[in-house]
């Protein structure tokens, strides 16, 4: 989640990408967002690289808080 955080608050090609083409589950696309939503605030008062340091410390903690967030999505299905 860290990655698709940073790659969101860098604005890189691959940030547009969806919560399902990230293969994140919901638990982990809300880490996602309050981890992209707190590195912008960093980034306004810190700069670039304390807001992505921050991302990898916000999702490292969460993800420990939640036992890594990989409980499956309502809308996962398994591949055909």
């Amino acid at each position: 989640m860290s990655y698709w955080a940073k790659e969101t608050l860098l604005g890189t090609t691959w940030s547009g990408l969806d919560w399902e083409q990230k293969g994140l589950s919901n638990d982990q696309y809300a880490i996602h967002e309050d981890a992209v939503a707190a590195g912008r605030a960093e980034e306004r008062t810190a700069g670039q690289e304390k807001a992505l340091e921050l991302i990898d410390r916000f999702v490292a903690q969460r993800c420990a808080e939640q036992d890594g967030a990989t409980r499956s999505s309502e809308n996962w299905r398994p591949p055909v």
